[in-house]
């Protein structure tokens, strides 16, 4: 540009001196020179802090089409670089084999509500066992309260018993003693009547008074014999009554040493099985119903599709080909086409003047000819001298002699009516100019420049 301006300026300062306007002296052959320098230093040295300018290029991000699940690749109906809408089938996967598996874990889902069934009937039945268990206990408590009252009564019988028994001997005593009076008195009586002391009344009498007192010792004696057997039964039935009370004392410990503890245990655990929950369902079924899931995503994962508008490059998969989820293995490779990342370097010297908002032309190889303005979007403060890569190694000092690499300045081109922005491919470049708020004056020689090399574009490949 600056020898453009100086050639502008010798053709006007010829054609003075032709017609003869100024002399032909020194000072006007030198001052090209003159010319030059001021240009130099008021205008073109600011324009690089004012109206900077550099390189642009287009990015594109590339898709690595990697499946979620692995298998033989049946049918690829798509074509390379043909447009594609989000969710345009890229590949298919044989489903067969993770069809087969959702079958297989929807019978399994089946089966656990139904062992869900069983286990909530198995507990309802533990629980009416430890029921059954309780009311037995009961019955086995009364049974041994009756048989405790049962060994009372037979005690009080035997009891009861033992005093009659007493009473009948005493009776039986008192009536022998009687008898053996009353028969010296009669046989003293007998012995009187022949010589008629005594007389035949008195002689009868005294036998009627024997006979009933005999009677009656007899009835005593039988008195005493039925007591020792009321005495005898009644000891047969305090050792039953204590036999029934030790085997219903031994009923009841039996229950609550062993079977109600082991139903209740059985209870528990039945109960634990039946309401292990999460939520309003079982945890098997829930279970059932994730690996069901997993399966089923599975089955949708063996249609790959595209992830957004776009097109497939370097197309090389073919059917019977098979793919794996193998994150280091790229299977297809998916140009999205509705995003466009427009970057340009900026020298790192006067980068520090560049902000976001301010506004940028662009001119591009790719459209010669044309301006389009853009806008910053953002800076981009590392490029590949500066990034660490993870390694054993000690990254390289920086010497004397390194270069110095441009920051990238990312751009957000504004709407074209003649030119749609996605479109614009990847790789495409041109240049960019910056107009900072310093500097203003110089910002119409940039876009001067700017434009001259958007004409050049034409000629210039």
């Amino acid at each position: 540009m600056i020898v453009f301006l100086t050639l502008c300026y010798v053709a006007i300062l010829a054609l003075l001196i032709r017609l003869r306007i100024i002399p032909l002296n020194l000072w006007w052959k030198l001052s090209p020179i003159m010319w030059m320098l001021v240009l130099l230093v008021v205008l073109f040295l600011p324009m690089q802090w004012g109206a900077p300018s550099g390189p642009v290029n287009v990015y594109k991000s590339v898709v690595e089409v990697i499946p979620n699940v692995s298998g033989e690749v049946i049918e690829i109906p798509v074509r390379g670089l043909e447009p594609l809408k989000k969710g345009d089938v890229l590949f298919q996967i044989d489903p067969e084999p993770y069809q087969v598996k959702v079958d297989e874990l929807q019978a399994q889902l089946a089966e656990t509500k139904q062992n869900v069934e069983r286990l909530r009937a198995s507990s309802e039945a533990a629980a009416a066992t430890v029921k059954n268990t309780l009311a037995e206990i009961e019955v086995a408590k009364a049974d041994e309260a009756s048989s405790v009252a049962a060994i009372d009564a037979a005690k009080a019988g035997l009891q009861e018993a033992k005093g009659n028994k007493q009473k009948a001997e005493a009776v039986v005593a008192d009536l022998g003693v009687q008898v053996a009076a009353a028969q010296r008195e009669y046989d003293r009586i007998l012995s009187l009547v022949p010589s008629g002391v005594a007389t035949k009344s008195e002689r009868d009498r005294g036998e009627i008074q024997l006979t009933s007192l005999k009677s009656q010792l007899n009835t005593a004696q039988v008195d005493v014999r039925v007591a020792d057997d009321i005495i005898t039964r009644a000891g047969a039935d305090v050792t039953a009554a204590e036999a029934a009370a030790t085997s219903a004392g031994l009923r009841v410990k039996q229950f609550v040493e062993a079977d109600l503890v082991r139903v209740r245990a059985e209870a528990r655990e039945a109960n634990l099985l039946a309401n292990s929950m999460i939520g309003d369902e079982h945890t098997s079924v829930a279970t059932a119903h994730s690996q069901l899931a997993k399966a089923q995503f599975d089955l949708e994962q063996t249609t790959v599709r595209a992830p957004s508008d776009g097109y497939v490059v370097g197309m090389s998969l073919k059917p019977g080909q098979r793919v794996a989820a193998f994150p280091v293995r790229t299977w297809m490779s998916f140009v999205p086409t509705d995003e466009v990342i427009v970057a340009v370097g900026i020298p790192q010297y006067v980068v520090r003047h560049v902000e976001p908002g301010q506004k940028v032309e662009v001119v591009f190889k790719l459209h010669p000819g044309r301006v389009f303005s853009a806008t910053v979007e953002k800076l981009i403060y590392i490029n590949e001298q500066g990034q660490l890569h993870p390694s054993g190694t000690v990254p390289p000092t920086p010497g004397v002699g390194q270069s110095t690499i441009p920051f990238g300045v990312r751009l957000s081109l504004d709407k074209n009516d003649e030119v749609n922005i996605t479109t614009l491919p990847g790789g495409a470049v041109g240049t960019a100019s910056v107009y900072t708020k310093n500097a203003r004056a110089t910002h119409i020689i940039r876009r001067v420049i700017l434009r001259m090399e958007t004409w050049m574009n034409y000629i210039i490949p």
